[in-house]
């Protein structure tokens, strides 16, 4: 047996099993329906996407004066200066990503694309004189 039919053979063994073990599978009943029809709605349709995160920047942005009153009012709770910091760090990173995610929701509404960017230069009008002048069509001319 060449090396190509063990790997063909050796394939065919490997789909055998997966088939098996997709026959093993009982489906799982979902019990709460209204759950898959969020998640595909949340993950195709903009306006879903846009209220999702600007509820979620609006979580962080409350967030953020919370923590630092935690940290300044509460100094037992809070060792290091790192600590501070990196929640910081959190903070704005969850918030970008959240104002990022509605940004391009907001672009996706459904307004038309702009239009591509030609790669190359638009043609040359057609000159009416009908000789070729060198590209000179509409210089002045010398005075006198």
């Amino acid at each position: 047996m060449t090396e190509i039919e063990s790997l063909i053979a050796e394939v065919r063994q490997l789909r055998t099993e997966v088939a098996q073990l997709h026959a093993a599978h009982t489906p799982v009943r979902i019990r709460h329906g209204w759950m898959g029809l969020f998640l595909k709605d949340l993950s195709t349709n903009p306006h879903t996407q846009y209220k999702v995160h600007m509820w979620g920047a609006i979580y962080w942005l409350i967030n953020f004066p919370l923590i630092c009153c935690l940290f300044f009012f509460t100094p037992t709770l809070w060792l290091k200066l790192g600590i501070f910091i990196t929640l910081i760090y959190s903070i704005y990173a969850n918030l970008a990503t959240d104002y990022g995610a509605m940004s391009a929701a907001e672009a996706a509404f459904g307004e038309p694309p702009l239009p591509p960017i030609p790669l190359e230069p638009p043609p040359l009008p057609e000159q009416s004189g009908g000789e070729d002048d060198g590209g000179q069509a509409g210089a002045l001319a010398p005075a006198g």
